[in-house]
Order: structure tokens, then C-alpha cells, then sequence
């Protein structure tokens, strides 16, 4: 009985400390041609929204198309913006460094 309690904590606690992380690909219907060449970083969808479908005071954050966000339980974490070439300079090893490091 105790081991099966100890494995039970263990496992419990393991799944508390687990991170999730979410990547959003924010960009502008005029700008697809320019989007993200890579769907996933270290097993991490990419998802993709468009600006135009923002609400406003998400979409007034936004100041260059495309933008990818970082999210770490929830919380904006870090975030690569297009620069003027209109194409973000986020690669997949960069992606995944920055999440290395909130990696517990």
C-alpha cells in the first residue's frame, strides 16, 4: 500500500511541474505569403490566427505581421516580430532554446 501511495505522489507530482507551451503564429490575410516555414517546434503545434480575426485591443499589440508568441502556462513568455521585410526571423532552434529555458 505505501508503494502504491509513493507512486501515485510521484507521478502527481511530476504532472504538476510538466510546462505547457502554446505557439501562435499572429499574421495579416495580406501577408500569407510570408508566413512560418515550420508547423511545430519540439512536438509544439504552431497555430496560426489572423490579425484581421483579433479583437481590437489584442490586435493594437501587435505592431508588425508575422508575429510569433510564446505562451508558458498561459502567460505571453516571448514573442518574434517581423521585421521590415515582413517576415518573422524566428527559426526552429531559436524556438526551441527559448524553450529549453523554461524547460523545468
Amino acid at each position: 500500500m505505501k508503494k502504491l501511495i509513493l507512486i501515485a505522489g510521484l507521478l502527481f507530482g511530476l504532472n504538476a511541474t510538466a510546462q505547457e507551451f502554446t505557439l501562435i503564429e499572429i499574421n495579416a490575410k495580406w501577408n500569407t505569403k510570408n508566413h512560418l516555414t515550420f508547423t511545430s517546434v519540439d512536438g509544439v503545434q504552431v497555430k496560426k490566427a489572423f490579425l484581421e480575426d483579433q479583437p481590437p485591443h489584442f490586435a493594437a499589440t501587435i505592431k508588425s505581421v508575422p508575429t510569433l508568441i510564446l505562451y508558458v502556462d498561459g502567460r505571453l513568455t516571448y514573442s518574434w516580430q517581423a521585421g521590415i521585410d515582413l517576415k518573422c526571423p524566428a527559426t526552429p532552434q531559436q524556438v526551441a532554446e527559448i524553450m529549453s529555458q523554461f524547460k523545468r
